[in-house]
Parts: structure tokens; sequence; C-alpha cells
């Protein structure tokens, strides 16, 4: 569950519980949170913190907080002030029910455009459900009519309390206490502040961006459920509700020396359901597996960053070793359809950059990147059959990276530089877009004289803003300030971009777009991406990778500074 100030509806703008749930994307909100006095809605405006919000109109406030990870509590005080949760139901088969005896009464909200219920009772106050179900002739349609909310007034014309609780099943009863809303939200606030303590030490200058991104991660962690078997950082608790199999390494990343348990588990949630060939699914969430696209083979590179920040036992270090070498083997099987050697991409969307003009013409590609991926992935097999003392291992893996990086250098350079081919007949295509330029991340396994022409490209006008590098060089005829990846700036480039530089020797380029990108959040906030000429937050405002990775590099930037 997550509480929104929805306005991108002009009529109906206000304050919405949300359901997290996957299966609820398309309805994500379940109920309208309406102040009343005197039984009717009243016009308030709205302040929080990271443990409460609070709702303040004439005569009243109406205070909000998480009680624990399936219930919210709601305090209302002030004479004849209520609360009005209205379901705004969408078909005609959504019946909310009235349960209860006298005096305790509660209600089941049926919410079937989210495929999930919700038990709502008052420890103190009154509830009451006003609804009418209208049906038609053809049993359900899509849209209707009806009318479904139910109101909390209080007992006493002072206060009363309303608990809202999450129910992953079937049905579930009132668990009637002493609620205090102000320990509530005192523990909510403790929560928080623990997970807070945790993060790494800043500049001053970025403590506030610090804690906004701390409460963006802290805040879309779910628990175990479903096909979750551990406890998940969504890509974003507003719009992106699951872990993509790219984006759980930066959230992975980020907690790496800050929470090493957690850090472990957003790596494995996806591997949770590595399949016999070796697949990852591209996303996981409570309800959903989603197989359609492999996104970019990241995870051996991000392991291997992982080990410089964080001590792996031996029993991870072997599953580790065992998820990364199906993967290797699954690529180089069946993502090489015409057995040249070179790993494909079938479609955008398996780059990660999904929309990158790399894919204009919709043609299966090799893109160096891709490439560039799988070498690291087996460099850190490598690496890990040191660990292991598997000096076969280590000798094989090592000799495999070799092979592949003297074919990626005579099939991927042209002019000291990367290029993209399309798969079937082995043509340049020609392309301003960042994504060939990320196979940067082989550092020093490239020649001197390419990685030099590299850093030149990418540290040059055309791609380095005032706040990083854009996904499509800014002086591009395919250019587009809010195109997605076809020039805002975004974080998992800028993370790679960074410790690509790093290892290529070329720390203060990569201190000084760490400092951009770190500017950039303080700007702008964490939004999914960004406007690469103006920093102007675009599209989701509230993304997970954008803050684990901001963590990350104001931690980098802090260290490099105070050396």
């Amino acid at each position: 569950m997550s509480i929104k100030y929805e306005n991108s509806n002009p009529s109906n703008t206000g304050l919405f519980l949300k359901s997290l749930r996957a299966k609820s994307r398309g309805h994500m909100n379940v109920l309208k949170i309406i102040p009343l006095k005197n039984n009717t809605p009243i016009e308030y405006t709205y302040s929080a913190d990271y443990s409460s919000i609070i709702l303040s109109f004439d005569g009243g406030e109406i205070s909000i907080c998480f009680d624990t990870d399936s219930r919210i509590l709601l305090y209302g005080k002030g004479a004849d002030v209520g609360l009005r949760l209205d379901t705004q139901p969408v078909y005609n088969f959504e019946f909310n029910y009235y349960l209860g005896t006298e005096g305790n009464e509660y209600s089941i909200i049926n919410s079937y455009k989210n495929l999930t219920k919700f038990l709502v009772f008052a420890p103190s106050g009154k509830v009451n459900l006003t609804q009418n179900i209208l049906y038609d002739d053809t049993g359900s349609t899509s849209e209707s009519e009806n009318v479904s909310f139910i109101d909390i007034t209080s007992s006493n014309a002072e206060d009363f309390k309303c608990v809202i609780q999450d129910i992953p099943t079937h049905t579930a009863l009132p668990f009637y206490k002493e609620y205090d809303f102000e320990e509530c939200r005192a523990n909510s606030q403790k929560a928080f502040e623990s997970f807070c303590a945790l993060q790494p030490v800043v500049d001053e200058k970025y403590a506030k961006s610090l804690l906004y991104a701390s409460y963006i991660n802290w805040s879309s962690t779910v628990k175990p459920e479903g096909y979750l078997r551990r406890y998940t950082i969504f890509a974003s608790n507003n719009y992106f509700l699951g872990a993509w199999s790219w984006d759980h390494c930066f959230n992975a990343l980020g907690l790496a020396g800050v929470d090493n348990n957690l850090a472990f588990d957003q790596m494995e949630v996806l591997y949770d359901y590595q399949d016999e060939l070796g697949q990852i699914p591209g996303s996981v969430s409570d309800s959903t597996l989603r197989w359609n696209f492999t996104k970019p083979a990241v995870q051996g590179l991000f392991y291997s960053k992982m080990m410089k920040k964080m001590d792996f036992t031996k029993e991870q270090l072997e599953s580790i070793y065992s998820h990364v070498e199906k993967q290797v083997l699954f690529y180089e099987k069946y993502k090489d359809s015409n057995n040249d050697g070179i790993i494909e991409y079938t479609h955008g969307n398996d780059s990660g950059q999904d929309n990158s003009t790399v894919f204009k013409d919709a043609i299966i590609i090799d893109s160096p990147d891709l490439t560039a991926f799988l070498i690291k992935s087996m460099d850190t097999l490598s690496d890990i059959a040191k660990k292991l003392n598997n000096e076969e291992g280590r000798l094989y893996w090592n000799n495999r990276a070799d092979e592949l990086t003297k074919k990626f250098i005579d099939y991927f350079i042209v002019d000291n530089l990367p290029v993209a081919r399309a798969t079937r007949t082995g043509e340049i295509i020609h392309s301003n877009a960042l994504l060939p330029l990320m196979s940067i991340v082989l550092g020093k396994r490239l020649p001197d004289e390419i990685r030099k022409s590299m850093i030149d490209l990418l540290s040059s006008k055309k791609y380095l803003t005032d706040w990083g590098i854009a996904s499509e060089a800014i002086d591009s005829d395919l250019y587009q300030d809010d195109a997605y990846w076809r020039g805002p700036i975004w974080a998992p480039t800028t993370l790679l971009l960074v410790e690509a530089f790093e290892d290529c020797g070329e720390t203060e380029l990569a201190m000084d777009i760490a400092r951009k990108y770190c500017n950039l959040i303080n700007k702008s906030g964490c939004a999914e991406n960004y406007n690469a000429i103006t920093g102007e937050a675009l599209r989701d405002k509230s993304f997970t990778w954008t803050a684990s990775t901001f963590i990350y590099l104001a931690s980098k930037l802090y260290k490099y500074e105070n050396k």
C-alpha cells in the first residue's frame, strides 16, 4: 500500500490509497480519502513528513501513518469531524460488505479493480457503508455509475480512529487493541531513522537529498509475498510495481556495505526464478513473472562491484558463480542465432535502453555493450573461481574473456570506436545513441587508442552536459528532450560510466560526472530520467535506481573529496 496525492486528473484530484500489487497496475487507486465535517466533504490542505500525513481543514484535522506493513491508522479530531473512503467502483460486479455486530461494525472493500481486498474498522468511532449497485443486462461492463463509500464518524463527536488493513487472500477480522496514533507515528519514524542510520556519509550539501533518496528506497520495499521470496525494493511505488532484471542491480549496489543482507536479496530476487536454460525473468512482482525480455546481462559486473564493498560467504559465492555461469551459457546458446560468437539483441527492451535510436529500424542487432557485459561476467566468474580455490575455473573464464575481447575488437571497432551492426548482414548501424558506447565498461581490456577515442567522445559536448551524459548526442537529428532513451539522462548509464571511467584511470572525469549527477538530484529529485539540457525531472518522479545511484555516487564523491 502507499498513499499519494493525485492531481493528474483535474476532475478527480485528492489523496488516494494505492495498491502496490502488480495486478493492480491498471487501477492502482483503491479508494479516495475525503475528510468530512458534519457528514459533508470539506476542502483541506495537507502536509507530510517521513512518518505521517496531516490533512488540515476548518475545525479539525485527520492524521495518517502506517501502523505496520499491512495496516494504516487514521486519527481524526475536531467537533463533528469524519472520514469518507470512496472506493470508486469501476466494474458492475464490485461490491463492498457491511459486517459485524451493532457497535462493532466493519467493512470489507472487495476491490475487484485491484484484485485484492481491504478491511476497514474503527477502534473508536462508527462505521457506515453506503452504496448502490446497478446490474445491467450484459452482466458486467468496464464502466459503471456505481457508488460505494464508507463513512467513519466519531462516537463522541470529538475524535475517531480508523484502521485500513491489507488482506492478501480472502477475508480478515478486525484486530481491536488500543491504537495510539503518536506511538504508531513514532514507531514509523524510528524504523525510517534506523534505515537512514545505515546509509553512507555524504557531503553536507547532499544531506537533504540523501534523506529523500533513502525514503524512496525504504518506502518502496515490500515484504515477501506471492512470487516475491524475499524483501524486495520495487523500481517505484508509483507506477513500476516490481523488480526489473537490471534495475535490481543498482539497488543492490547502493545497499552493498550498507545493508549486506538486503543487498544480496536484491540480486537474488530475480535469480530465484532462473530457469533451466539459464534465463532470468525480465521482471518479478508479487503476482507477475515476465519472460518477454531478458534485459542486459549486467549482473556479473555488479557482483564484482559488490565484492569490493561487502564480504560474501562461501555459500553465497558458490550460488553467484552458478547463477552467472548459467546466465552466460544462456546468452551464448540462445542469443546467437547465426552462431558467429556474437550475442544479439532481438528488441530494444532487451537492452534496457528500450527505444534507443540504434533500434529505430526494428531489426535484430549486434550491439557492443551486450558483448562487453558478457566479457565482464566472464571476468567475474574468473575472480570468484579464484576466491573458491578453483584454479581450473579461473583460467577457463579468464581465457574465454580474452578470446571474446579479441572478437569484440575485430568485429565492433571501426576507426577506434564501437559500432552496432545488423545481425543478418553485418552492416554498420549509423547512430548517435549512447548504447554502443556503453562498452567502455571493458575499461583497460580495451587498447589505449580505442579507450581514449571513446572517452574523448563521451566527454565531449556531443554527450556531456551540465547535468551528465545524454542517451543520444544532443546535436543528433533524433535527439529529443523527453523521449525516454533518445536524449534524457538516466541513473543506470551514469553509474556504469562513472565506474568505467574510474576503471580506465580517468578519475577526475568520473568524479566530475558523479558531481554533476548529485547536483542534478539536488535540483530535481529522484525522477526516472531528466532533460539532458535543463535538468528537468521527467516521467516517474520517484524511482529507486535513481535514489540508489545517488547514494552510491554521493558516497564515492565524499570519499574522493575527503581522502
